[in-house]
Formats: structure tokens, sequence, C-alpha cells
């Protein structure tokens, strides 16, 4: 089955990212202490649910974060989403530092195109690179020109 051949690469992690995404938690975890030493229970609740709500949301839809690539596709798993890119469809893939909204801790990404349109891209950041690249290169049958791969049409000659 795909599962067994699966190949998982790690997110590359921004030491900035790293920081601003250990506000959150930290802040719930001090407001919660606070309330507890000064005897605040009535408090605590709100402070409590702040805290399941940030945890919520990071176990949610950004940790674990990873790419794994089998023989027939892409999966790009961020918390309990899933989104899996049939490797036919990538047309290209290209370096970019694209700050939008991605499932990727760090600013030095890849942009996957894998059909027409905005929707049809997703922008990611393996730790491993140079392997991720040739992984896929090689199994997705796409072919480097520059910093790019692209797939090579064998009809028309693209």
């Amino acid at each position: 089955m795909a599962a067994e051949t699966m190949r998982w690469y790690r997110s590359k992690v921004d030491w900035w990212l790293a920081l601003v995404l250990c506000a959150p938690p930290l802040a719930s975890i001090v407001v919660c202490a606070a309330l507890a030493l000064t005897g605040n229970f009535s408090e605590m609740a709100w402070g409590l649910g702040s805290a399941l709500l940030v945890f919520g949301i990071y176990f949610g839809l950004v940790f674990p974060m990873r790419y794994g690539l089998d023989d027939a596709q892409l999966v790009v798993r961020y918390g309990v989403c899933r989104q899996r890119i049939p490797l036919a469809d990538i047309s290209e893939v290209y370096p970019t530092k694209n700050p939008l909204s991605a499932p990727a801790l760090s600013l030095d990404r890849l942009h996957i195109q894998f059909g027409q349109g905005p929707l049809k891209a997703v922008m990611i950041s393996p730790a491993d690179r140079d392997g991720f690249l040739d992984h896929l290169a090689h199994t997705a049958g796409l072919k480097p020109e520059g910093e790019r791969l692209i797939r090579v049409s064998s009809i028309g000659g693209r």
C-alpha cells in the first residue's frame, strides 16, 4: 500500500516564527498561574479556556506539520488536516519567500502548482529542501530548469 512507502519530510522552522508561536501558549500559562497565585479562582475558567483554545488551534492546524511523498502523491499534513496532491497533477515547483498563509513554518518555501489558478497551489517548507526536491523530481517525473522543477509534456514539447 502507498502508506508503507511514504517518506516524510519535516517542516523547516524559522527561529523568529518559533518565538512568535511560543508567545500565546506561554502567555496563557502565565495568566493561569497568576490567577491561581492571586486566588482569582472564579476567573480561572477564562484563563483555562483561552489556554485550551490556543492549544486546540495549534494541535488542530499546526502540529505536526510535515510533507509526505510516495509513488503517487504528495501529502501535506498540518495538524489534523491533510491535503493530497497527485504527483501527475504537479506542473511546476519553484522557490518563494511569499509570506501568505501556508502549511509552512518558514518563509524559505517551495511553491507547488498542481492546476490552474491560485487555489491549485500550495507553499511548503521542507527542512531537507534538496532531498525533497530530488525525491519529488525523480518520483513525479519533473525536470530541473534553473531553480525550478517543471513538467515537460511529451506531446507538444512544452
